[in-house]
């Protein structure tokens, strides 16, 4: 029991020193020393997290140089090949897509579509899901997307109502003098 009170009376103790410390901690946080002291030790992490930075650069670049120095000539050419196959493939995924685009363009040319742009996606679109990409097969999407989608054409009329008028004729017929006699002579004649 004695000791039960000894020990709450320790416990009192310790929480009545972390309030003084709390009060002085508070009055630190308001002082411009605490607060200069707070950004020094701030530009310090950053200077030394960057200084680490670097020297792990460093570091990874001399051992990249070490790790190629003990590849022997075969894994050095075995890895030259990997390159260069993936560069291959790369280069015909390219010249297939181009020679698609070209055949595309060619099948929508001369077509009066609105917006080539959005013609050629929606085909390429449909393209995804055949298996062998040829000028008939592209020929057929591009008739099956005019059938589907009509609004894509654009029509050769003109429409009143689209703000596109016939261009009056604009020549002069008769002149100034000519059309000021003819207003006069009609107000004469109504006058009279």
């Amino acid at each position: 029991m004695v000791e039960d009170k000894k020990v709450i009376t320790d416990v009192v103790a310790d929480d009545d020193k972390d309030a003084d410390i709390d009060d002085s901690d508070e009055s630190k946080i308001n002082t411009a020393d605490y607060i200069k002291k707070l950004k020094a030790e701030a530009k310090s992490y950053r200077v030394g997290k960057a200084a680490l930075k670097k020297e792990y650069e460093d570091t990874k670049a001399k051992l990249d140089a070490l790790e190629a120095e003990k590849l022997t000539d075969t894994e050095k050419k075995d890895k030259r090949i990997i390159e260069l196959e993936k560069k291959l493939v790369d280069n015909e995924v390219n010249t297939n897509q181009a020679k698609t685009d070209n055949l595309i363009l060619k099948a929508i040319s001369g077509k009066n579509f609105v917006d080539v742009d959005v013609v050629s996606m929606l085909v390429n679109k449909e393209l995804d899901s055949e298996e062998e990409i040829d000028e008939k097969v592209i020929v057929k999407i591009v008739d099956k997307l005019i059938k589907d989608k009509p609004y894509l054409i654009s029509s050769g009329s003109v429409n009143p109502s689209d703000g596109n008028f016939k261009k009056q004729d604009s020549t002069i017929k008769k002149s100034p003098k000519e059309q000021l006699g003819e207003f006069i002579q009609g107000k004469i004649d109504k006058l009279s």
